[in-house]
């Protein structure tokens, strides 16, 4: 079982945290180098109404990067990863949902700055389903990490096996009661 373990620690889990945390940290840079651009983005998608919520659109523009940005790099280093990994699929589910809603609405024409000017997989400046199918692989590997955890390699197996080991093994309490 314990072989195993390291496969799909080696093989499988550290790869996904890499390419996951990886994309994600490499998209949150990027618009956080041109949140304007972003926040025109946002506008672009018509999800939400300009007039009545402009400062929450800003607000998402100046704050989405950044938790891209910080939950990649804590998926990368396996820390909180399953909260770093819900947080991104999360963000994944939303990005589909409004890449559809573009799809769908014919009135929409929006671009994505998904990596900022950086085309990904998807070369076409206009949105449709590339991108959703994109998004969809990326939520495969976010899903499996949910499910089974960072691995061996990820900071958070270090203080699980901390947790076990004092678990099986208390301390006596010397203090008499």
């Amino acid at each position: 079982m314990s072989a195993f373990k390291w496969f799909e620690s080696i093989c499988i889990q550290f790869p996904a945290r890499l390419l996951l945390g990886g994309a994600f940290c490499f998209a949150g840079s990027k618009k956080l180098m041109d949140v304007q651009s972003f926040a025109e983005a946002i506008k672009g998608f018509k999800v939400l109404n300009v007039d009545t919520h402009e400062q929450l659109i800003i607000n998402a523009a100046y704050s989405m990067p950044w938790i891209e940005l910080i939950a990649g790099l804590l998926l990368i280093l396996g820390l909180w990863t399953r909260a770093a990994t819900m947080v991104i699929a999360v963000m994944l589910l939303v990005f589909i949902a409004a890449l559809i809603h573009v799809i769908t609405d014919d009135t929409i024409s929006a671009s994505c700055s998904c990596f900022g000017d950086v085309k990904v997989i998807c070369t076409s400046p206009e949105i449709g389903w590339c991108m959703v199918w994109r998004d969809v692989v990326m939520l495969l590997p976010a899903i499996y990490l949910l499910w089974r955890g960072g691995g061996k390699l990820a900071i958070d197996a270090r203080a699980e096996s901390k947790l076990e080991a004092q678990i099986s093994n208390p301390e006596p309490d010397l203090e008499p009661r």
